[in-house]
């Protein structure tokens, strides 16, 4: 299989993030270096053995380097040097997984914003998405930020990163998938949709929505319900509700 493109070269930080590499066999091999503060090796020493039992090199360092590694952020003490994220095309995911086991792809329409972006990741892989599509323009890249935020849900969660979205659509539509935009301007609510059925969720960009050519494309459109009026929902929260709603209907079957 072809990798076609990659995100930015990484370093991954936080005790979450790097648990889920090193539990994950099939990314392990991305990690190049652990570079751990002097300081907490004690608190860590569980992921250190970890590491070891993979041969991945370990280095203690002063607090100041992982300070600067981190670039300031919440880094728990340990950071984590990484080769890059791989994304897919949706031919190669069709390749990694049979159709049959794909029910639930979640598009998300230029959301640029990568804490968005990886708390979206982080509540898709809980609730059973099977992989993010996204635009080759205009998408958050997957940066430690993002992965930190994701709690390492995107090294598990395939990222299908598509050119031609329109295309890309259609193709999901001729494999059974229904395509649903979720936005506020619409009548109808998210109960209202069978999500039984293989579906490709659209969330769009807080200030833009979703693209008038990708409603074109879909099969209906919905809504949260909400008790005040409110122009929106951060686009997270959004995500939350309407995978939760995709959940609860397969629950009740």
């Amino acid at each position: 299989m072809k990798n076609k493109t990659h995100s930015e070269h990484n370093i991954v930080y936080g005790i979450h993030s790097i648990e889920e590499l090193l539990k994950d066999e099939s990314k392990v091999k991305q990690i190049e270096k652990i570079f751990v503060d002097e300081k907490k090796q004690g608190s860590l020493r569980h992921l250190l053995n970890i590491a070891r039992s993979h041969k991945i090199s370990v280095q203690y360092v002063p607090s100041i380097k992982i300070e600067k590694l981190a670039k300031g952020k919440n880094h728990q003490g340990i950071v984590a040097n990484i080769v890059d994220i791989r994304y897919y095309t949706l031919a190669e995911l069709f390749q990694l997984r049979s159709l049959e086991n794909i029910r639930l792809i979640l598009f998300l329409d230029r959301i640029t914003d990568v804490r968005n972006f990886g708390a979206i990741a982080r509540t898709a892989y809980s609730m059973g998405v099977d992989a993010l599509l996204v635009p080759s323009k205009d998408s958050a890249s997957i940066n430690s930020d993002a992965i930190k935020t994701s709690a390492g849900a995107l090294f598990k969660l395939p990222v299908c990163k598509e050119q031609d979205i329109v295309d890309s659509l259609k193709l999901l539509k001729d494999k059974g998938f229904q395509i649903v935009a979720c936005h506020e301007k619409t009548s109808k609510v998210i109960y209202e949709v069978d999500f039984s059925k293989p579906s490709v969720i659209i969330l769009g960009s807080e200030h833009n929505g979703i693209l008038k050519e990708y409603l074109r494309m879909c099969d209906t459109e919905a809504k949260i319900p909400m008790a005040q009026a409110f122009d929106s929902l951060n686009v997270s929260v959004a995500a939350g509700i309407v995978l939760y709603e995709v959940v609860r209907q397969k629950t009740m079957i």
